[in-house]
């Protein structure tokens, strides 16, 4: 349950990379947040980074208190995310305090130690590592709440530091720690390792958050780079790329322009391909982040690209979504699109529309494979098909479609062309075109953001999103991890 929002809350950069789009631009201000969840789901790593962002990039300094790990094993395992607590703490900004030998029978002696030091760096920062572990110093239950509600009013409302308590919630078990520690806290983070089609998926649920209306309460994240939050497209938006990088293909492969994906896929994209691409029906941006970046790569590099758009998609639409990418003379000579109906009524038709009738796929695709041919004699180079599937079942119907199937693998294997075939897994001839392909990737949409996975090869889920970098911008791949 999320806090009223019609008051107006103080925040804090939470320093984890797309939190903030979720929750109003930040943590409420000295506020007290539960950070809950099984062993290993990573809540170390959002704490850790939660920390030394806010000393590196925001001037705040932080304490650690740890009952669980000692001070030697936690920095080794934070310089692998490039989190360097051994630096900060010799530049007086950081105080890591090894609390896994403490066994008080009272509560006076830990807050001590830890209030001084919040004190002493005048840190606006602090994170208890874990909560489960120092209730087990005490002897009785009320000790638990004392310091609980000590730390809230001395610690985070005296001194304006932002606290994060952990909570371990063992395997098995809804209830986090004691049962009591989410009702005096300001906010309830939880995280969950869970497994989607088979791969590692790692999910943030915000329980609550005072003051602060969470429309989208949970988002898929990764511990790749430290910890990262994948907000949903509807809040990121789809951002307009300034120019795509140019990604030479080589002797023996294409490029698909996008980089990450050619280290994933090592060199399979090769003449002959017939790949697939399948979007999940609740996806509805592929083409901007996922097939617009590889015509833009071959035709910026003197290749023939032919499309038979997806359901939806017009030619019209295709030409001017790559005019700022690709310049017009390049559009006119080597890309073709097919259209079944007259665009642009009353005007002549454009030299890159293929019109087709629907009434024969066998008339209709002897054209198409006619324009290919066209296309490689012309550049001197394999061309790039793009065929929409679902297009082609919708046209002439599941048996028609079969009857063009073989001789259409046939022709991208005997002159060494380039396919990708693009279907929505509600028609029918997918599960042929699973068998023959080459690549099958997938698109997802998971908690709202955008996700591609590969079938053949098999790869991890991979966050689609766009960088850019001195005007030239890229589709970037993380992995869940």
């Amino acid at each position: 349950m999320n806090g009223d929002s019609s008051m107006v809350v103080r925040r804090v950069l939470s320093g984890i990379d797309g939190l903030d789009a979720i929750i109003e631009g930040g943590l409420p201000e000295a506020g007290l947040f539960l950070l809950a969840g099984n062993p290993g789901t990573g809540k170390t790593v959002f704490s850790a980074k939660f920390l030394y962002r806010g000393i590196v990039d925001y001037g705040e300094n932080g304490v650690y208190v740890s009952f669980a790990e000692n001070k030697r094993a936690f920095y080794e395992m934070m310089n692998r995310f490039g989190f360097n607590f051994e630096r900060l703490e010799g530049e007086g900004r950081f105080k890591f305090l090894d609390m896994v030998s403490v066994r008080e029978e009272g509560i006076s002696p830990i807050l001590k130690v830890i209030l001084g030091e919040v004190e002493r760096l005048e840190a606006k920062r602090l994170v208890i590592d874990s909560f489960s572990a120092m209730a087990q110093t005490f002897k009785e239950p009320i000790d638990v709440r004392i310091i609980l509600h000590t730390v809230l009013s001395r610690i985070t409302r005296q001194t304006g530091c932002t606290t994060l308590i952990i909570v371990e919630v063992p395997f098995g078990e809804e209830r986090m720690g004691l049962g009591i520690e989410e009702f005096v806290a300001d906010g309830v983070l939880y995280l969950q390792r869970d497994e989607f089609d088979e791969m590692l998926l790692r999910e943030l649920t915000i329980l609550k958050l005072r003051g602060t209306k969470v429309p989208y309460p949970k988002a898929a994240f990764t511990l790749e780079g430290g910890f990262q939050v994948f907000p949903p497209i509807i809040l990121e938006g789809i951002e307009e790329p300034k120019s795509y990088e140019i990604i030479p293909h080589s002797e023996d492969c294409f490029s698909t322009g996008i980089k990450d994906l050619d280290d994933i896929l090592k060199g399979m994209v090769r003449r002959g391909n017939y790949d697939l691409l399948e979007v999940e029906r609740d996806v509805a941006f592929p083409l901007e982040r996922m097939i617009r970046p590889v015509v833009c790569n071959f035709l910026n590099q003197g290749y023939g690209v032919v499309i038979l758009p997806p359901a939806g998609i017009t030619a019209l639409t295709i030409r001017d979504s790559l005019r700022p990418y690709v310049d017009d003379e390049t559009l006119k000579q080597n890309l073709r699109v097919v259209s079944y109906r007259v665009e642009g009524e009353g005007k002549p038709r454009e030299e890159f529309i293929i019109p087709l009738t629907g009434a024969s796929i066998e008339k209709d695709f002897t054209k198409f494979w006619e324009v290919c041919s066209g296309l490689k004699e012309k550049t001197g180079k394999p061309v790039l098909s793009i065929v929409g599937y679902d297009t082609v079942e919708y046209t002439y119907g599941e048996m028609e479609a079969l009857k063009i199937l073989g001789e259409d693998l046939a022709r991208i294997r005997n002159f060494g062309d380039l396919r990708l075939n693009i279907i929505r897994p509600t028609i029918q001839v997918a599960d042929q075109l699973r068998a023959l392909a080459n690549i099958h990737m997938k698109v997802n949409q998971i908690d709202g953001a955008l996700f591609l996975h590969g079938i053949k090869p098999r790869t991890p889920l991979l966050n689609v999103s766009i960088a850019t970098e001195k005007g030239v911008s890229r589709v970037k791949l993380t992995p869940i991890t």
